[in-house]
């Protein structure tokens, strides 16, 4: 024991000395020898701090501390060691811990010293919740507070802590916002710095530190007061409801308390003003309003209550304290005082929708600070309610339900305000609700009896209920009320109203109404009502316009719901021609009405106004308005159809004229306006109907004609003509021109000075240049009548020759007695009448400029017109020259007239250039007209038109043309493609590029006319006629090609499919040279050339009519030919060429005399001493045919003796002379005699000999030997087709007629199966022929029928394929399609026979097995019957079509029997 006491020593000693190694050594040996010695591992650690060694000097207090925690000399060491080390972490626990011993052993002083270090530590460490925990436990009633024997000074403790919690509470603001906003979905940063104050000022405790100090303090601190009154402002929202009350007052009291000491702080005072519920501004402590704003005049509160005492004193008005309320506003935007103030403030004023927003604005935030104060500002609240609900009253009708909702409100909390009874008694009234309104107004009068309001208010209800006398009555009494002050201006005003509606002398007088209404607009200039009525005095009484206009210019200007101030006032400002201010007061109407239906009046002139002015738009959205909220007012669908209508959009505009016919169903003008609408969208027949109802409606409400619609019925008519032209309807087109003519006789009747109509006359006169075939259709007596109207000195006013146009006119009314036979008309006369129509359209376009005055635009398109009527006359000219030269009638005649003519109409271009030198359609005219008399000029003219216009694809393509005349066709092709570039839809391009394409010989020519015609439907008779003739020409051109390279078998075949691939390639070409016929119905060329298309339809008959029709007209055009002219050779080898294509066409139809005769005609205008040559000798055959099946065999083998010695004479036609030697056989057959049967067999003996493999030949002597049943002679020719192989008969013979042959010849000597066989190698040689399978078939049904050899049901199978190859076929023949289901039909039948008749050979055949049988017999029966049907419908003209029906229907009705 005294060894470790000596060490203990030794170790002290040496630490004093600062021999700490020496320490631990001595202290080393005594936790040797005891190892919990406490002074030993106190004075260890104690030397390992010294010498740095951190952590076992810090193991060796705690070691110490718990082995005697009592003791304090380790905890002390501990506390040094972190102090040293500066582990203020370790070293605040440490001392915690080291409190709580001194609170233990009850040491004072040490626990003080030990608080104020860990009062530092915190302070420092930033943890101020420890430092006001560590500050408070100095006040009385803490531990350590009892612990001290000098006590603590408490004013200073507490000023001490409240310094810690301002700061605690700061550092929690700012840490808790940035915490906060960091996260997602945290809120704004207003939000989110709310949510932090509230918590924060929720449980803050600084209030009641303030409290305290101030307790304690003598002297007032007004800052610290200041600090206080802003803790309980701040405090109010976040408390719980029940402890509002108590801060409320507490910070009530203190602003009080504050004021009273005399404050220098704005605070206070804005906290008792804010907290005041006053209803009105003016029920505010004044005297606490003035003290505020002497000391502090800038704050936002200062100057809006200074605005409130302006106004309220009269000083300013609401206008001149906008700049006083905005500084106010922008510095204090959410103060409920100022929007009570500025609502009540817009209330007077009159700006009733501004007084609306600001209260209830001013409500919602009144709302807000009443929750959070938990104060309810009940009079403040039912104050915006009733500025809401006066407002809304004032503002529009709509509103009356919500106001009423405001006021119901009020009065279930107050039943007695007279405030609410007033606006519950104004709303009944805006409702119509009199009787209601009535009870109001008298039950605030029952609470006080000297309202002047309200009994003014029951005087009105008397005048809105057309009680004049009493209303007169009630607002006496109010005036004679109001004399000791001042009478209200609204009162005067109701009663010089009253007193102009009872009329009479009341209104005449001056001193009712007008001193009524004059006074009551000086007491109140912004009475809008008194000077809408002083303009009504000064209108009707006065009679003083001036003074009206001024007056309703004031109400307007004060009120622009004052709809009669509105009214008058357009009135006034259309008068004055002033349509933009019209347009202003409807806009301001609309913009300022209470209701839709208030503005409507407004929208419907604003439309109308705005159609004016060309705003389509604008006029559509004013009608859209108008019909929102009135659907039936028709006049709005009337404006926005219109407005429709002028915008493109026609559909729409037949929809809202259609829906104004429907409400005003007897309106002439809706039924013109659907018509219009109808014309316009190019519907003319649905036009024409609505243009006849129009003018039926105007006659049954007895007006007089409507020339509007008289007008559109000619135009229909006219524009209709036009479509029919273009869609071919030739015709309809001459037709319907001819209506509109007795419709503008109709309008010239009405007004003959009319230019509209002359211009129509002259255009429906030259429609008729179009469908010259159809001037039967023109109405002659009409067009006379017109004549008659026309002035005998329209030309001469105009520089034209007196008698210009006598002729025309005279031939005119000679034809209108022969109108009936203008139908079939000579081209004289043809011609003549159309020069008589142009004469009437010229003078039309002269009358047109006449009454035009000659000047301007008109008179240029004047001009034009004219010109174009001598033009067409010229071209007429030109035609009829052309037509006597043919006729040799005199084929120079009339070429000095037609120069005439175009001189006539090359001055009027030029005087139209005269009027519009810049005009590319005249230009372009002038280059028409002198296209081909000088091609100088025109050039010049078209180049002129393409400078004015470079666009237009016209002057372009005329310029091609002229070109083409020019023979310059690279020029030509490139005017075309400029033309093709500006426009790929103009016709006449295409159709110039396809004739360029033409004299080039290019095979795109077909390409382009084909384009041409197809795009212009028929209309361009160029490209009509040249799509014809250039399909045909190539169709032509690939048959012989074709045929050449086939050689002389494969030629059959060719012709056999001609028929079927013309019917593919000609049938457009033939409709388009229909459509050129029908306006050129007397080309010879073209009738030709629709008879050789018709040919290979196989249209024989149509064919004829054709060749006929052109026989015709060239009789009648040159059949006064003389023969010895040099002229006459075009017309000999017409007629020629026609007779032979006529001969050609009858002996297909089997009129084999008039083929005869037609032949020989031919043959007798070609001349005996002709060259013989190859069509020659086909006029011959032709004959020889005829003749043969015309029965003249003596005649006929004459005619092929001559073509048989012409084929040895005309080079290349040695292979057709083995067809000729054939031909001839079969005549010498024919005429029966031996010596000619023999001459016969020579002949094809002869042409085998020299042809070896003619099958024509070879064929003709089989059939010879199998007539004669000369087998010798049958064998031999069939030993001659043996000889040759498949491949050669093949090609020689594609159709197999060698193996049908065979056939016969096997069926003859009774070698059935040999027949059959010979057929089917027919099939297998061909089986894409659908007439083999059918010649099979056939043969098989006659073979077991006579024989018995095989079954029919092979025969169907082979008829059916057959037919599923015709069906196959691109191009198919009626006839072929019925033999195929005919053939098939018949081999049902027959096949359902066979059947049947097996199953009744059987023996032992159930009863079910043969009633199953006839079911099945039945079905296929009617199958069959189904088949023949088809065969009937494919071909009904067919017969033997109609005999397998009629065979099939017997076999289903023995079925059903």
């Amino acid at each position: 024991m005294s060894t470790i006491k000596t060490n203990l020593k030794n170790a002290r000693e040496a630490i004093a000395s600062k021999s700490y190694d020496d320490a631990l050594k001595f202290t080393q040996k005594v936790l040797d020898s005891e190892p919990e010695n406490y002074m030993g591992l106190v004075l260890s650690g104690l030397a390992c701090q010294n010498l740095g060694q951190a952590t076992k000097g810090e193991e060796y207090f705690k070691k110490a501390i718990t082995i005697s925690p009592d003791l304090p000399l380790a905890r002390e060491g501990l506390i040094s060691f972190y102090d040293k080390l500066k582990k203020s972490t370790e070293m605040m626990t440490a001392l915690e811990e080291v409190l709580r011993f001194y609170f233990k052993v009850q040491d004072g002083k040490k626990a003080l010293s030990t608080t104020e270090k860990l009062i530092e530590l915190y302070t420092n460490d930033g943890n101020i919740d420890k430092v006001v925990e560590k500050i408070q436990s100095f006040l009385p009633g803490s531990a350590l507070f009892d612990l001290l024997d000098d006590k603590p000074d408490r004013l200073d403790t507490l000023k001490r802590l409240a310094s810690a919690q301002e700061r605690a509470d700061a550092e929690f603001y700012e840490r808790e916002v940035k915490l906060r906003r960091g996260r997602l979905g945290g809120g704004t940063q207003e939000q989110v710095q709310n949510a932090v104050r509230n918590e924060l000022y929720s449980k803050s405790q600084l209030g009641s530190t303030y409290e305290s100090i101030l307790e304690l303090e003598s002297n007032q601190d007004m800052d610290l007061q200041l600090k206080l009154l802003q803790f309980y402002t701040n405090k109010l929202g976040p408390i719980p409801m029940d402890q509002k009350t108590l801060i409320r007052d507490k910070a009530l009291a203190l602003a009080s308390s504050m004021i009273q000491h005399g404050s220098t702080s704005p605070q206070p005072y804005e906290f008792l003003l804010k907290m005041t519920d006053a209803a009105s501004p003016s029920d505010f402590d004044v005297n606490l309003q003035e003290q505020y704003i002497s000391q502090f005049p800038n704050t936002g509160l200062s100057k809006l209550i200074q605005a409130q005492m302006r106004f309220a004193n009269g000083e300013e008005s609401r206008d001149d304290l906008v700049e006083l309320l905005e500084q106010g506003f922008k510095m204090e935007p959410n103060l409920v005082y100022g929007y009570l103030v500025i609502s009540w403030m817009d209330h007077a004023s009159q700006d009733y929708e501004s007084g609306l927003e600001h209260a209830t604005a001013g409500r919602d935030i009144l709302r807000k600070q009443a929750t959070a104060t938990g104060f309810p500002f009940l009079k403040m609240l039912r104050s915006f309610e009733l500025c809401m609900a006066g407002c809304q009253l004032k503002i529009s009708p709509k509103l009356v339900e919500s106001a009423m909702a405001l006021y119901e409100g009020i009065l279930k909390v107050d039943k007695n305000n007279i405030e609410a009874l007033e606006g519950v008694g104004f709303a009944h009234c805006l409702e119509g609700k009199y009787t209601e309104a009535t009870a109001s107004f008298e039950r605030v009068l029952a609470l006080d009896p000297t309202n002047i309001s309200a009994k003014s208010e029951l005087g009105w209800i008397y005048y809105l209920q057309q009680d004049y006398d009493h209303a007169e009555e009630k607002l006496r009494q109010v005036i004679e009320m109001s004399e000791e002050t001042t009478p209200r201006a609204l009162d005067l005003y109701r009663l010089g109203r009253i007193y102009y509606d009872m009329g009479a002398e009341y209104r005449d007088n001056p001193d009712y109404s007008h001193a009524q209404l004059i006074t009551a607009a000086r007491l109140d200039p912004r009475c809008a009502g008194a000077f809408t009525y002083l303009g009504h005095y000064y209108r009707e009484v006065i009679q003083d316009a001036t003074r009206a206009e001024k007056c309703y210019q004031h109400a307007f200007s004060l009120d622009p719901r004052e709809e009669d101030a509105g009214r008058f006032l357009s009135d006034y400002l259309l008068n004055a021609d002033s349509l933009e201010g019209a347009i202003d007061v409807y806009q301001r109407v609309i913009d300022g009405a209470d209701t839709r239906k208030a503005a409507n009046w407004a929208l419907n002139r604003l439309g109308f106004a705005e159609l004016m002015r060309g705003n389509n738009i604008e006029a559509m959205n004013s009608f859209q308005k108008l019909l929102r909220s009135d659907i039936k007012n028709a006049l709005a669908w009337e404006g926005v159809a219109e407005a429709y209508q002028h915008e493109g959009r026609y559909m729409a505009a037949l929809k809202a004229f259609t829906r104004n016919q429907e409400l005003v169903p007897e309106s002439t003008t809706a039924a013109y306006h659907i018509a219009r609408v109808h014309q316009r969208l190019a519907m003319y027949p649905e036009a024409i109907e609505h243009y006849e109802s129009a003018l039926a409606l105007a006659e049954r409400n007895q007006e007089s004609k409507h020339v509007p619609s008289l007008m559109g019925m000619a135009e229909s008519y006219l524009e209709q003509g036009k479509d029919y032209f273009v869609s071919g309807y030739y015709g309809r087109s001459a037709e319907s021109c001819g209506f509109a003519l007795v419709y503008a006789l109709q309008l010239l009747q009405e007004d003959s000075a009319s230019l509209s109509t002359w211009k129509l006359v002259g255009d429906v006169c030259l429609a008729y240049r179009m469908v010259p075939r159809y001037l039967h259709l023109c109405p002659l007596e009409t067009l006379s009548i017109i004549v008659d109207m026309l002035p005998s000195d329209t030309n001469t006013l105009l520089h034209f020759p007196a008698g210009l146009d006598d002729d025309q006119l005279e031939s005119l009314k000679t034809s209108t007695s022969a109108s009936c036979s203008l139908e079939n008309s000579t081209i004289e006369t043809t011609l003549s009448i159309l020069d008589a129509i142009y004469a009437v359209a010229g003078l039309s376009y002269k009358r047109v400029n006449i009454l035009n005055g000659n000047q301007g635009h008109h008179a240029a398109q004047c001009w034009y017109d004219v010109a174009l009527t001598y033009y067409y006359r010229y071209e007429n000219g030109l035609k009829r020259s052309s037509h006597a030269a043919g006729t040799g009638t005199g084929g120079g005649v009339g070429n000095d007239s037609n120069n005439q003519w175009l001189g006539v109409a090359i001055r009027c271009l030029k005087a139209s250039l005269q009027f519009e030198e810049e005009n590319p359609i005249v230009w372009n005219a002038l280059g028409v007209a002198t296209l081909s008399t000088n091609a100088k000029i025109s050039q010049h003219s078209f180049i002129k038109a393409i400078e004015y216009d470079p666009k237009n694809a016209v002057p372009w393509s005329n310029l091609g043309f002229l070109y083409i005349l020019n023979s310059e066709l690279d020029l030509a092709l490139k005017a075309f493609t400029t033309a093709q570039t500006l426009d790929p839809s103009f016709i006449q391009a295409w159709t110039g590029q396809a004739c360029v394409a033409s004299l080039w010989g290019s095979h795109e020519a077909t390409a382009l006319f084909a384009h041409a015609f197809e795009s212009s439907t028929a209309s361009v008779l160029e490209a009509n006629y040249g799509y014809a003739v250039n399909t045909f020409t190539d169709m032509l051109s690939n048959f012989h090609k074709s045929s050449s390279s086939t050689g002389v078998g494969g030629q059959q075949n060719n012709r056999s499919s001609s028929s079927s691939s013309a019917t593919t390639l000609l049938v457009t070409p033939a409709f388009a040279l229909s459509k050129y016929l029908e306006q050129r119905p007397r080309d010879i060329s073209a009738w030709n050339l629709l008879g050789l298309i018709r040919e290979r339809f196989l249209q024989q008959e149509g064919a004829a009519e054709c060749f006929l029709t052109a026989i015709q007209i060239l009789n009648e055009e040159k059949g006064h030919v003389d023969y010895d002219n040099s002229s006459s050779n075009e017309y000999r080898r017409q007629r020629m060429i026609l007779h032979h294509n006529l001969g050609r066409a009858l002996v297909s139809m089997q009129d084999y005399t008039r083929a005869v005769e037609a032949f020989e005609i031919s043959l007798e205008l070609e001349g005996s001493e002709a060259t013989p040559n190859a069509i020659r000798t086909c006029k011959h055959l032709g004959a020889g045919l005829a003749l043969y099946y015309a029965g003249e065999l003596e005649r006929s083998l004459s005619m092929f003796e001559t073509a048989l010695a012409e084929t040895e004479q005309v080079k290349g036609m040695e292979k057709s002379r083995d067809d000729v030697v054939v031909l001839l056989s079969q005549v010498l057959w024919a005429l029966g005699g031996e010596e000619q049967r023999a001459a016969a067999k020579e002949e094809l003996f002869r042409c085998i000999g020299h042809s070896p493999n003619h099958l024509p030949a070879i064929f003709g002597l089989g059939a010879m030997g199998l007539v004669q049943n000369d087998e010798t002679l049958a064998t031999a020719a069939l030993k001659e087709i043996l000889k040759l192989s498949r491949q050669e008969l093949a090609a020689m013979d594609p159709m197999m007629r060698s193996d049908r042959m065979i056939s016969q010849y096997y069926s003859l000597w009774s070698e059935p199966k040999l027949s059959v066989a010979a057929l089917s190698k027919s099939v297998h040689q061909a089986p894409a022929e659908a007439i083999l399978w059918r010649r099979l078939s056939e043969h098989l049904s006659m073979t077991i029928e006579s024989t018995g050899v095989g079954a029919y049901s092979v025969a169907q199978s082979n008829a059916k394929a057959g037919l599923d190859l015709l069906h196959r076929q691109e191009s198919l023949q009626a006839a072929e399609l019925m033999e195929g289901y005919a053939q098939v039909a018949g081999t049902m039948l027959l096949a359902d026979e066979e059947k049947r008749q097996k199953v009744a050979g059987r023996k032992n055949v159930k009863r079910e097995k043969q009633e199953e049988e006839e079911k099945q017999s039945g079905v296929r029966v009617r199958e069959a019957l189904k088949t023949a049907q088809r065969a009937v419908m494919a071909a009904p003209w067919e017969r033997k079509a109609w005999q397998v029906v009629g065979v099939a229907v017997q076999t289903v009705v023995v079925r059903v029997e």
